[in-house]
């Protein structure tokens, strides 16, 4: 290489160096804001939003719940045939085989595209 092109590569590289510093103090300093702001909004759901909702839960939603007549639903027995862990095993397979076709049928592959000839 000539003077001239190392000249403006070794240029170029004190840019890239510059500008590869202001970008890493540009993200801490986002990082500290972000990480403020994280925890000022935690404060102000401590400090108003929570007993807020406690106070509207305990005033509205739980004497609401309270009028809802409940049904007792009896508890389901438990089978003891070996058939009932079989068809559960069979059908979590299939769930399975349907989400892996799903998946592959969805999934982006650059590789499947033919690009257009122009």
């Amino acid at each position: 290489m000539d003077r001239k092109t190392q000249r403006e590569l070794a240029r170029l590289s004190q840019e890239a160096k510059k500008l590869w510093d202001e970008q890493r103090d540009i993200l801490s300093h986002a990082k500290n804001v972000a990480r403020h702001a994280s925890q000022s909004a935690n404060d102000i759901a401590k400090r108003d939003l929570i007993p807020r909702a406690h106070e509207t839960y305990r005033d509205t939603i739980e004497p609401t719940l309270a009028r809802i007549p409940w049904r007792q639903v009896p508890a389901p027995t438990k089978s003891s045939n070996p058939f009932v862990y079989v068809l559960m095993a069979i059908g979590a397979l299939a769930l399975g085989l349907i989400g892996y076709a799903a998946w592959q049928t969805l999934r982006a592959d650059d590789d499947l595209w033919v690009e257009d000839e122009d």
